[in-house]
């Protein structure tokens, strides 16, 4: 399955929540251990600085610039250690929004050491007990998306099990925990099994927040993917179709938008529409360049898409050149060992052998085996597809819908 541009647990749980109750919320933290009035106007002056940095940061995100960014949020979080020191829980909200901006900018790997900090910081704190099933599910997000199927569910079934234990089993931050565990299934390909999870979490997300929240819209997308896994494309499409109305409406996520528009010309591709999926892919691709460059990994999604397009219409030189364009991206963005870059392998090699290139073809299906069977392990629907191609005419692969996880 392909890597989506934004990746979370959901919309409402990283989005730049009221710097100025966060500030407020650090100000007196920080006060109570300054008393002298002069160290006070100094952690004033600091606590402004900080909320410069953060809105100048929240600022470049909103406009699609997550590797200008980066260095702006590395700053803030460092501002933030000089006020509080290394151990406050306040510091695992700054790096909260670090690993974000990374996880955004496809490097899961970078992130996951973040990710486990900021756990490690709030399980330390026991006034900070309410965010530690967040920081599972976005820990267990993290190392779904890297192919770490089974310790990202292990995370998500400890926020399950916290959430429960406390009573808040039909909390929205269940919701979130529901998904990445609908996630962890999703990509073993079974999407059956999934489509419970993403159902519970959309009928949680409906009733706690509405059916225009920016959450309820990632529900819909991530039961529109498993419904679509299963064949049932008509009723995928009308629920891609209704996240996508949310997110167009509420304006603030093109990038998320542009994702639901792969999505659907995934769909429709599936449907054998290749005409009406072929332009959609190009939409995707052009919002993507827009927001985030001409090489970002996000597009390479589009362009995996858009090459599958061609190989099913007997285009194979034509499909060969998105196909390795999107490997490319993968493999710089993501690294070798990801399920992601192993659908690009497999793509790829498979266009390769359509053109007579046996040779060739054969050695990058089996990168891709070696890379699934490492991540995904040897019973993998997808290792096992890229097993048999090995020893016989490559059939034709259906990139899926992607997964807005959380």
């Amino acid at each position: 399955m392909s890597v989506e541009g934004l990746t979370m647990i959901s919309y409402r749980s990283v989005a730049c929540a009221a710097l100025g109750a966060a500030l407020a919320i650090i100000t007196p933290s920080v006060q109570a251990k300054e008393p002298d009035a002069r160290k006070v106007a100094a952690v004033d002056a600091a606590v402004a600085r900080l909320g410069e940095t953060m809105q100048k940061a929240d600022g470049l995100e909103k406009l699609g610039h997550f590797a200008e960014a980066e260095p702006v949020w590395r700053d803030a979080l460092n501002q933030r250690r000089k006020l509080l020191g290394e151990r406050d829980p306040l510091v695992a909200a700054g790096m909260q929004r670090m690993a974000r901006n990374i996880e955004v900018q496809g490097d899961f790997r970078r992130a996951e050491p973040m990710r486990r900090s900021i756990l490690a910081l709030l399980q330390a704190d026991a006034a900070s007990a309410p965010g530690v099933p967040e920081a599972h599910s976005a820990l267990g997000y993290n190392l779904t998306m890297q192919g770490k199927l089974h310790e990202g569910a292990a995370q998500s079934y400890k926020a399950l099990e916290i959430l429960r234990a406390a009573g808040k089993g039909e909390a929205p931050e269940a919701a979130h925990a529901l998904s990445v565990v609908g996630l962890t299934l999703d990509k073993q390909g079974l999407y059956a099994e999934a489509e419970p999870f993403y159902r519970r979490a959309l009928d949680i997300r409906r009733k706690e927040l509405g059916e225009n929240d920016l959450d309820t819209a990632t529900s819909y997308n991530n039961l529109a993917s498993a419904l679509s896994g299963q064949g049932r494309f008509g009723e995928a499409q009308g629920l891609f179709e209704t996240a996508l109305a949310i997110r167009e409406a509420d304006g603030t996520v093109p990038d998320l938008v542009a994702q639901n528009v792969l999505n659907i010309a995934l769909n429709l591709d599936s449907q054998g529409q290749s005409g009406k999926a072929k332009m959609m892919y190009g939409i995707a691709i052009n919002m993507w360049t827009k927001l985030y460059g001409a090489e970002h990994v996000a597009t390479a999604s589009g362009y995996n898409g858009l090459g599958m397009n061609y190989y099913r219409q007997d285009m194979f030189s034509m499909a060969a050149v998105q196909l390795n364009h999107a490997l490319k991206l993968r493999e710089a963005a993501l690294g070798r060992y990801h399920p992601d870059t192993a659908e690009s392998y497999g793509n790829l090699g498979m266009a390769e052998r359509a053109m007579g290139h046996e040779k060739k073809g054969k050695a990058l299906i089996a990168t891709a085996l070696e890379i699934d069977e490492r991540t995904l392990g040897k019973n993998h629907p997808s290792t096992q597809a890229l097993r048999k191609a090995l020893d016989s005419a490559p059939p034709v692969s259906r990139p899926e819908p992607v997964v807005v996880a959380y």
